[in-house]
């Protein structure tokens, strides 16, 4: 049976949150284990799809504001240039409240259909709409940016090991103990980063696992929707999407905002996605996008946790003082992954949070 040193903290997860936290352990000097199940990077459920977007400019507040301004100073400072800072976008009907909402005055600039027309000729807007820039928004590549937060904490002495499944959680003596497949791990404090597999913690009710599927639509000019010319972004009218640039120089991908069913565990779900998914909102979605196609060249699925609050968990389980639990943030946990890194280390730390933003999310249980 393998053992572990002894360690401080072992996260379990090494997805974007778990590596945000393991970099923030580090660099607080707590002797810390990063245990991943796959491979650092994996394309696999929260960190799907390639790409993300980053915002400075939410309507949920500004605590969760200034956690993203955190993130923006910390993801800017990763080697291997994960972030590119192209801005982001909000478009639709002037008296949208979705559009209205994240018109922050002194953060966000918003510019009528014809001015955006002219900085973005891809978008087809209507003479209703308009556009909202967040100038401190942009893209962030999700492989690149969780391989580099994994590297950061190496280099600030984090220990990883991949390929190694937990399937349990125990106690002795005071401290936590992490049943592997092939051994344990002891520590004093454990950080489940699971994503949608937080059910691993005994008594965490609330996070729902569901499908998201993501499609790539193939474009006549690149050039037009390269990050610069199209940042990513939503529009809020029917049928409402998130879009992303063209980064492989051929396909611009979609998100399309509608209701995706539950799964009940990883094993219930199959990436691949029924024919004709697209076919009742591509065409709409074309209409407002010059040159793109309204047949997928590609599309793929996978699994988020979600809270019924859609605010993600970052919480001491009540039952055990010694876990950090993270979980539910759908897609919008990736851009405030290294602020909510910082968040984690100082509940191990400390037992106290720097930020109400999602602490009272976790359910009662264990």
């Amino acid at each position: 049976m393998r053992r572990a040193g002894s360690v401080e903290c072992a996260v379990v997860g090494l997805g974007v949150l778990g590596a945000a936290s393991l970099l923030a352990l580090a660099r607080a000097g707590v002797s810390c284990v990063g245990l991943e199940s796959g491979r650092v990077g994996h394309p696999d459920g929260g960190s799907g799809g390639g790409t993300r977007i980053f915002r400075t400019a939410v309507a949920t507040g500004p605590d969760h504001v200034r956690l993203l301004d955190r993130s923006r100073e910390l993801w800017t400072g990763l080697p291997g240039a994960p972030f590119t800072a192209c801005g982001a976008l909000t478009l639709g009907p002037r008296d949208d409240p979705r559009v209205r909402a994240v018109a922050l005055p002194g953060r966000t600039t918003v510019l009528d259909a014809a001015t955006a027309a002219a900085r973005w000729p891809a978008h087809l807007l209507g003479a209703d709409e308009v556009a909202v820039l967040d100038p401190g928004g942009g893209l962030l590549d999700a492989g690149t940016a969780t391989r580099g937060l994994v590297a950061e904490a190496r280099r600030a002495g984090a220990a990883v090991r991949e390929g190694v499944t937990v399937v349990g959680i125990g106690r002795r003596r005071g401290r936590v103990v992490l049943h592997t497949v092939d051994g344990e791990t002891v520590a004093d404090h454990v950080v489940i980063a699971t994503g949608h597999g937080a059910g691993l913690v005994p008594g965490v009710t609330g996070i729902e696992q569901r499908r998201v599927v993501l499609s790539w639509f193939g474009v006549r000019d690149p050039a037009r929707f390269a990050p610069a010319v199209f940042p990513p972004g939503i529009h809020t009218a029917a049928p409402v999407h998130t879009f992303f640039p063209a980064v492989d120089g051929a396909t611009v991908k979609i998100n399309h905002q509608q209701p995706q069913p539950r799964v009940h565990s990883p094993a219930d779900h199959h990436p691949l996605v029924e024919a004709g998914y697209t076919r009742d909102w591509a065409g709409a979605v074309a209409a407002r996008l010059a040159g793109m196609s309204d047949r997928p060249a590609r599309l793929e699925s996978y699994v988020e946790g979600y809270t019924p609050t859609r605010r993600g968990i970052v919480a001491l389980a009540p039952w055990e003082p010694r876990t950090v639990v993270l979980g539910g943030f759908s897609g919008q946990g990736f851009k405030y992954a290294p602020a909510v890194g910082e968040l984690v280390a100082d509940l191990v730390r400390t037992g106290r949070s720097g930020s109400p933003a999602f602490a009272p999310a976790l359910a009662a249980g264990g």
